[in-house]
């Protein structure tokens, strides 16, 4: 049962700490994302070695394999996007040839062009890295944020993660920071986490409310940007190794799963693979990508699994239908107790129910964070989130009394 309070709601309110370990799965197949508006490069029917390039700005190959061709997927966070469908060779075809040796890197090399020849992509907005840190050099914050929260449970990959990988990602974090000319700072609020920030020095490591959506009820937090955990442990290995990012955490969870799983799996896994692996595609579902409140719908069996994904919930139709029954508003307010920038999106509602639209009624939907706490805790089922997005395009486009 979900808890309000004077700004934000516990998500994971009387479980216990996340406490799972990544465990690394490789499937014979994989759907490789390239670049928006990207033509494949390589042949089907090629054989390619790890880490090579199969796009002309992106996409790599995490195993040896061959290119079996290409397929379009309409994918719920990246969009209309072709992949590269690569066949992986066998396990046992990849122990018989020996460990890989990683390419030489260049640790002097410019941060931003390692980023881009590296294809790595920040799991917190999704945005390629050389983008992030292009922003931060046009715009530089007052601080670096390592985002190792866990308030959302969907979003958890990152955090246990970190605790496999603290040292790479504090490296990249360094880099990073460095090379942008601010100081970075690890940002958390796990129980679980507790020994692993608690060696970090006092100036690096902030500790967030539990609850969610704590980045923006954090007030320090709106001076700073996010950077994914994951992505900063690629960045050191690019710097470090040349290494390209080819892998991604991913949690599942759901009442089709007798417990939380997470895995550490090649980009471009299919979600339809690794319920298969999992044991839970014998039974109808319907599967949620990426933050519980914030996430989309899975309609294909290919989707792609992109640092983006983060988390996947597996849950029963009967589960969705259920929670998608919608009601008249009832005017509690409990949306407005809710959200982390103080706004009333029963007023929002209210006022697009009518015709014309009244601007003043709008109240200031810019500030929507789009977290979606708002349409959690409404009772009616309202998706009140649509509305304040709703509204923030009207008042962008004007026209309104």
């Amino acid at each position: 049962m979900k808890r309000l309070y004077s700004g934000g709601i516990r998500l994971a309110q009387g479980q216990e700490p996340l406490c799972v370990n990544l465990v690394s799965w490789t499937p014979q197949r994989v759907l490789i994302p390239l670049p928006p508006r990207e033509a494949g490069t390589v042949p089907a029917g090629t054989r390619v070695k790890k880490w090579a390039l199969l796009g002309e700005q992106g996409g790599f190959a995490p195993e040896e394999g061959v290119v079996w061709g290409y397929q379009e997927i309409s994918h719920p966070l990246i969009g209309k996007t072709l992949c590269t469908v690569l066949l992986l060779d066998s396990r046992e075809a990849q122990a018989d040839k020996g460990k890989k040796k990683n390419p030489k890197g260049n640790p002097k090399g410019e941060i931003s062009q390692a980023a881009r020849q590296a294809g790595i992509v920040d799991e917190c907005s999704g945005e390629p890295l050389w983008k992030v840190i292009e922003q931060m050099r046009d715009c530089p914050p007052q601080w670096l944020a390592a985002d190792v929260l866990e308030d959302d449970p969907a979003k958890a990959a990152g955090a246990l993660f970190f605790a496999e990988n603290s040292k790479k990602a504090l490296r990249g974090l360094k880099a990073l920071a460095d090379a942008v000319g601010v100081k970075g700072r690890v940002v958390w609020n796990s129980p679980w986490l507790e020994e692993t920030c608690s060696s970090l020095p006092g100036e690096m490591s902030l500790r967030l409310p539990g609850k969610y959506p704590a980045w923006e009820l954090c007030r320090e937090a709106s001076s700073a940007r996010r950077v994914g955990v994951q992505a900063l442990a690629a960045l050191a290995d690019a710097l470090e190794s040349g290494v390209p990012q080819t892998h991604t955490a991913i949690l599942l969870q759901g009442d089709l799963l007798p417990e939380p799983l997470a895995f550490w799996v090649p980009i471009g896994t299919t979600v339809g693979d690794l319920l298969e692996h999992c044991g839970a595609a014998t039974r109808p579902c319907q599967v949620h990508m990426g933050g519980l409140l914030t996430g989309r719908n899975v309609l294909e069996e290919d989707t792609p699994i992109v640092p983006a994904s983060r988390g996947l919930t597996v849950e029963s139709p009967a589960k969705q239908r259920l929670d998608e029954r919608v009601f008249p508003c009832i005017g509690c307010g409990s949306c407005q107790a809710s959200c982390p920038a103080g706004l009333a999106p029963w007023a929002v509602q209210d006022a697009l129910s009518r015709e014309p639209v009244a601007q003043h009624l709008l109240g200031e939907v810019e500030d929507c964070c789009q977290c979606g706490v708002c349409r959690a805790v409404c009772p009616s089922g309202i998706d009140l989130m649509a509305c304040m997005r709703q509204a923030a395009e009207l008042r962008k486009r004007g026209g309104l009394v």
